[in-house]
């Protein structure tokens, strides 16, 4: 039975018998809780709420007992004003150990831009040349204000970091320069990659290195060239044992001669030292900002070779195992070096005339002969483009400014007889076949010379906006690599940014590459050949052919049987 206190005053005034409604009931129990005060506007039923929600999520003991306590605790909690919002924020401890980690980023760069401004104007004029050899670190934030405008970028929050750990990456390690190239995505982890040119004294040690690898060291033919001398002497020492010993063994049966494989491997490829080709500029790498940037190894035309026939997405753990076919020579961190050097080649872009050879002055550049390995800088007297002729369908105001990486895995062409045709010279006039060298597009080769996708592009323009032309720009998006993107205005920035995973587009679809055929062990032939299993018929005809001959009947003398007959008498 309902209260009647809960039931509508007319009715209890007539009264009249009314059935419960337990719905009614329940509404109107609910309407008298939530009635606000008129000293402070707060209600019993918001009230309770915030009671249950407290004991709930702290379960104390004795909750009875103290219900008085909570309720006075709720009500003490609403006139506290909350300045401090971290107050209640739980971080768990991998979050405490990325926070640290961004802490120590954020002091480090701290430190040293407040010694830079303890520098006077004086001593700033002292110092113009130390003031050159700085580290110069591009403008991350500013690119990535303009890539957002295209849709593209890193968040902002995401961004600033970044940016600091470049910094911190331009005060610990030797390096003239610094760009973000762009963000690897990990199933496990993801890569944040720096590009960075070195410091000439660093660039000359790892030359150095590189060039004591390649020289052969002392002594290394010694022990070779003795090895035949101290078998002759084993065999001579030990020459009537071993007769001896060999007349004592059964002799073995003939096989067949071991056949010896006339292939021989193609003579290796040489890297390109530091500096040069797909290993001029230097990658480091990092898992979060904050964490130290790790520098990645040069790269081997071998290993950008099988990156092309392979599709593997990235762990995130530098260390990890690549099992691939063709066999990888290397861990992830050999691999992810191999993709970034094919992803900077084919989407490094820049609009017509935003870089040029040399310093922008007119000079006598041969572009046919080493043009491969020029270098190049921002051209000072670059105007920029009409939004029109940077959307322009053909591609044809777009040029590539990254080096072009030939079926080799080389920049720079290198011919594999060069060592055969100096050792031919002397001995025979007649030399190998010569090679036709391979050849790519050269630097500053218009996209619209690219391959195409399935009657598709390899780039797609498009423009952050047609509302207001005079603040547009244009984004590039690759269609071979997906991920990768470059952006112009139509004044003097442009910059180019790679996102993704690390894959290539291949349509329709990849196909790995299949496992060669098994090889023959022996050349087929009636010493290898297994012999049919021979009849019943045939092993009783063989038995019967070599039994023994029966043995010849003996024939008995005269006197010796009388002898035997008087002895048996």
């Amino acid at each position: 039975m309902s209260s009647p206190l809960l039931l509508e005053p007319d009715l209890i005034a007539a009264g009249e018998n009314v059935m419960p409604e337990l719905n009614n009931d329940l509404l109107l129990a609910k309407n008298f809780l939530k009635q606000q005060s008129a000293a402070t506007g707060d209600s019993l039923y918001d009230h309770l709420v915030d009671i249950v929600h407290k004991i709930i999520s702290q379960k104390p003991p004795n909750v009875v007992d103290n219900f008085e306590k909570y309720s006075w605790e709720v009500k003490a909690d609403k006139f506290r004003p909350n300045f401090d919002l971290l107050n209640d924020v739980y971080l768990t401890p991998p979050q405490l150990a990325v926070v640290r980690r961004m802490e120590e980023m954020f002091q480090l760069v701290a430190r040293k831009a407040e010694k830079m401004e303890d520098f006077g104007e004086e001593e700033q004029e002292l110092d113009l040349e130390e003031d050159t050899d700085k580290p110069r670190v591009s403008d991350l934030v500013d690119h990535n204000y303009y890539f957002r405008q295209g849709g593209y970028g890193l968040p902002e929050s995401e961004c600033y970091a970044v940016y600091i750990a470049l910094n911190m990456l331009a005060i610990k390690e030797p390096v003239a320069t610094v760009r973000f190239f762009g963000k690897i995505f990990g199933t496990k982890a993801n890569y944040y990659v720096a590009e960075t040119d070195l410091t000439v004294e660093e660039l000359d040690r790892r030359i150095r290195e590189f060039e004591m690898k390649d020289m052969p060291g002392e002594g290394e033919g010694l022990d070779e060239d003795r090895l035949p001398e101290a078998e002759e002497h084993k065999e001579e020492v030990g020459e009537g044992e071993a007769v001896d010993e060999k007349s004592k063994e059964p002799v073995p049966p003939k096989l067949p001669p071991v056949p010896v494989s006339t292939w021989q491997p193609p003579p290796p490829i040489p890297v390109e030292r530091p500096g040069q080709g797909v290993n001029r500029k230097v990658f480091w790498v990092c898992n979060l900002p904050g964490d130290p940037w790790i520098c990645l190894p040069d790269v081997t035309p071998d290993q950008i070779r099988v990156s092309r026939l392979t599709v593997r997405c990235m762990t995130g753990d530098l260390d990890a195992e690549v099992q691939t076919f063709p066999p990888f020579e290397g861990t992830e961190r050999n691999y992810l070096r191999a993709q970034i050097g094919r992803i900077q080649a084919a989407t490094s872009i820049s609009p017509q005339g935003f870089f040029t050879y040399g310093s922008g002055e007119e000079e006598d550049i041969d572009l046919e002969e080493g043009a491969g390995d020029m270098a190049f800088n921002p051209n000072p007297f670059y105007q920029g483009h009409t939004l029109k002729d940077l959307l322009d369908p053909n591609l044809t105001y777009w040029v590539h400014h990254g080096k072009y990486i030939l079926n080799q895995g080389r920049t720079l062409w290198w011919n594999p007889n060069v060592g055969m045709e100096e050792g031919l010279e002397e001995e025979d006039d007649e030399g190998p076949p010569p090679i036709e060298p391979e050849s790519g597009p050269m630097l500053f080769t218009s996209l619209a010379e690219d391959s195409r996708i399935e009657s598709q592009a390899s780039w797609t323009p498009r423009t952050s906006t047609k509302l207001t032309p005079e603040r547009a720009l244009v984004v590039m998006r690759s269609n071979i690599w997906p991920g990768a993107v470059a952006y112009a205005t139509t004044g003097k920035k442009s910059e180019c940014m790679y996102i993704g995973w690390g894959l290539k587009s291949q349509p329709p679809n990849f196909t790995p590459l299949q496992l060669p055929l098994p090889q023959d062990e022996y050349p087929v032939g009636p010493e290898v050949m297994e012999m049919v299993d021979p009849t019943f018929a045939d092993e009783e005809a063989y038995r019967i052919a070599h039994l023994p001959p029966p043995p010849p009947p003996v024939i008995a003398e005269e006197g010796a049987f009388g002898e035997e007959e008087e002895e048996e008498d």
